[in-house]
């Protein structure tokens, strides 16, 4: 009898080590099955401007490519820290993600003295897309190019105002660099956002905006503001008879807006190597390629080593014209 009993117990223990053993092989696999849950993709800027519906669309394409669906939920505030705060708290699954602009990393940091995030609280995963910002002036403004633009604005002084999304926002920036690069001194308006700072650019309340190309050319083409120059290194296809900062004042001149996704530090390195792929396909898809057209944006190189290498070279240039530029946040 005891025996049998033996033979009965060793057997049921077998059995639950087999079950056991089964189990635990069985476990990674499941694990790196990813994504299995909606994915969020959180938007630290407004609604309906070219950063949401950029993400609008990755995010269709991300959700097609996995099999789940990718949520695009705006976290507006702060230019872009209560959003970025948040991710930087959400567990590191993948399961959260953040578009950034750059200026989020290469700027922010420098210019505010307390952040509610760090670069370091990410990830980058990858760029998704480029784009040239446009200076526009008002159609009163007696200028029609770069050069008569700065000769009015020289004359002008502090009485020519320029406006922006906000303080280190992308456009502000841009306005500082070309002011750092001839001397030229304008006085800073900012605003809750780029809409709001065109449609009193438009209205004649201030008289330039250096602004994203996609938030400036539905004005452009309706004749409302005046396009003198692309800050790229050359000319858009968007705009081909604007030509560019560079090309205008005869020396290196190459500041370009860009957006790219970071998840909070940790997640795991196989899940960002599926994200960073599902980018890639999707920013070439027709659908993006035809978007990035009409918005005047262009398709990024890919990665997160060439995310951290645009964020340090950046944000050595950046620093540099904060310092020199005297600019502070309030």
């Amino acid at each position: 009898m005891k025996t049998i009993l033996n033979r009965a117990v060793g057997g049921f223990f077998s059995s639950v080590a087999c079950v056991a053993i089964a189990c635990t092989l069985s476990a990674p696999a499941f694990a790196s099955e990813w994504p299995q849950q909606p994915v969020r993709l959180v938007v630290p800027f407004a609604a309906g401007g070219a950063t949401d519906i950029i993400s609008r669309v990755l995010a269709q394409e991300l959700g097609n490519a996995w099999k789940q669906t990718v949520v695009v939920e705006n976290k507006v505030g702060a230019g872009g820290a209560v959003g970025a705060s948040q991710v930087a708290r959400a567990k590191p699954d993948g399961y959260t993600m953040l578009m950034i602009s750059g200026s989020m990393f290469t700027v922010n940091p420098y210019l505010y003295k307390k952040l509610p995030y760090s670069v370091a609280d990410f990830q980058p995963v990858s760029i998704v897309t480029t784009g040239p910002l446009l200076l526009g002036v008002n159609k009163n403004v007696p200028a029609s190019n770069l050069k008569t633009f700065l000769d009015y604005a020289k004359k002008n002084g502090t009485a020519t105002n320029f406006g922006s999304a906000g303080v280190g926002s992308q456009g502000h920036m841009a306005s500082e660099a070309i002011m750092n690069a001839t001397d030229a001194t304008m006085t800073h308006i900012p605003y809750g956002g780029e809409s709001a700072a065109l449609t009193d650019l438009v209205a004649g309340q201030i008289q330039v905006i250096t602004a994203n190309l996609s938030a400036t050319l539905p004005f452009v083409r309706s004749g409302d503001i005046k396009a003198l120059a692309v800050t790229g290194n050359r000319r858009s296809k968007s705009l081909p008879d604007v030509p560019s900062v560079q090309e205008q004042l005869g020396s290196d001149f190459d500041v370009v807006g860009w957006f790219g996704i970071v998840v909070p530090k940790d997640t795991p390195e196989k899940v960002v190597a599926q994200i960073e792929e599902g980018i890639k396909k999707a920013i070439a898809s027709s659908r993006m390629t035809q978007k990035f057209s009409e918005l005047g944006l262009e398709q990024a190189a890919t990665g997160a080593a060439y995310m951290n290498d645009r964020v340090k070279d950046e944000s050595v240039f950046w620093k540099k014209i904060i310092a020199e530029q005297k600019i502070e946040s309030k």
